[in-house]
């Protein structure tokens, strides 16, 4: 679990939302735990600031533990002048691996949707096969504003966040060496003379018949019309 040592940061345990069904474990090599640093732009053109921490406690199972900063009085005016100028509401994603590579993402949403869903979001963090990050977005319910009535700011003291991991899932994989198998039969069998050529008169021949029909449409063509009758 994440601790912080800023006094205004409370712990809040999460049950998992995830797109794995319960009991699935992805076939990784190696387990490991994802660290991310999230950090928000409270006004247009100002620094990130805190907002907590996410820890993806196994990349296989996709267990979660979140962290995130209780909202201040003057924080929320700055969100709600977000949301009455119809700006962005930015944040900074900064993930940590096992191996302490360090990679950053920024996502972002509409603040007025963000403030009318009464800090409502989804944050989902998409995993690729050998379990890095490659990407990660916040979302609100509603991708637009409403226009509904902001709740009173005593409910608005958090961050309503659900986690979403999602694992990549690998395409089919063409069998190419059962074909090749087939080729290598069939290849064995017309060198042997024991293979019957089923195919139709046409599917054997149209390598001539189709020159010959050519020929004789060119030859049709160029053949002068009959000359007129002799007017009287």
């Amino acid at each position: 679990m994440i601790r912080s040592n800023h006094p205004y940061f409370a712990f809040v345990l999460l049950s998992i939302c995830s797109t794995l069904v319960l009991g699935d474990r992805y076939d990784f090599e190696i387990d490991g735990t994802i660290i991310v640093r999230l950090r928000h732009y409270l006004s247009d053109d100002g620094n990130p600031e805190d907002r907590g921490n996410l820890t993806i406690q196994s990349i296989r199972t996709g267990s979660v533990a979140l962290s995130q900063a209780i909202i201040k009085p003057h924080h929320l005016t700055r969100l709600k002048a977000l949301a009455k100028n119809d700006q962005l509401y930015r944040m900074q994603a900064t993930v940590v691996t096992s191996s302490n590579k360090v990679v950053e993402f920024l996502t972002f949403m509409k603040a007025c949707a963000l403030v009318e869903s009464g800090f409502s979001d989804v944050l989902t963090v998409n995993l690729d096969h050998s379990g890095g990050v490659i990407a990660i977005s916040a979302s609100a319910p509603y991708g637009i504003c409403q226009g509904a009535p902001i709740p009173p700011d005593e409910k608005l003291r958090f961050f309503n966040t659900t986690i979403v991991v999602r694992h990549m899932d690998n395409g089919p994989v063409p069998d190419t060496a059962t074909y090749i198998q087939k080729m290598e039969r069939e290849r064995d069998a017309r060198e042997r003379g024991d293979q019957k050529d089923n195919r139709s008169f046409i599917a054997k021949y149209w390598m001539y018949i189709v020159p010959l029909l050519i020929f004789v449409l060119l030859s049709s063509a160029g053949q002068p019309e009959g000359a007129p009758a002799a007017a009287r």
